[in-house]
């Protein structure tokens, strides 16, 4: 299935706040609430994927996403409008990984082999070996393709998935290791804007 790729700009409100139309209230409140951290001024990083009015202007439309989305009968006229547009809503939100798997920092540190804990994708498949998990388990655990994730492992910058996705792909991924997936998100997302990633 080919999804179209569109800047954050054209996204409709269930883009913005990267969930499922059918999303209920609590996971519009908490996929805005981790937005608003995420895009905060003071997020490390943040200026090394936007500019300054860029993360201004997404937090305007974060706001304005949640605003309508949070109020019900808002939300059902925003719905009726869609459809009318007819515009389909393509939201790859990433897939529910029920995953009981928690490392300590001690084992971390033991998996990359160092003190410091740094995610980036070579940090990602040490302790995915060091969990004895091959890419095809990751894989069937969290229905990304196997050829994703040597993409992510590799840094392969140049065949990366559109932005939206390789985003969703490395929350799914960093929560079948039981690891923080917004630090993870957050880490490789600085890491590879460091290497000319462009995230438009």
């Amino acid at each position: 299935m080919v999804f179209e790729l569109r800047s954050w700009k054209d996204q409709n409100y269930y883009e913005i706040l990267e969930v499922n139309p059918q999303a209920s209230d609590d996971e519009i409140r908490i996929a805005y609430e981790k937005l608003k951290t995420i895009y905060n001024p003071g997020s490390p990083g943040i200026y090394a994927l936007f500019s300054p009015e860029e993360v201004k202007d997404i937090l305007i439309k974060v706001e304005e996403a949640y605003r309508v989305l949070s109020n019900l009968r808002n939300r059902k006229d925003y719905d009726r409008m869609l459809k009318e547009e007819g515009e389909k809503v393509v939201v790859p939100a990433p897939i529910p990984v029920a995953s009981d798997r928690s490392l300590e920092p001690d084992e971390l540190r033991e998996a990359l082999g160092s003190q410091e804990i740094i995610f980036s994708g070579e940090s990602l498949r040490k302790i995915r070996e060091f969990l004895a998990l091959s890419l095809d388990d990751v894989a069937k655990e969290t229905r990304i393709g196997k050829n994703n994730l040597q993409v992510i492992e590799e840094e392969n910058i140049q065949a990366f998935p559109a932005p939206i996705y390789l985003k969703g792909f490395l929350r799914s991924y960093a929560k079948s290791l039981g690891l923080d997936p917004y630090r993870v998100t957050s880490e490789y997302l600085e890491r590879i804007a460091k290497k000319g990633y462009q995230w438009d």
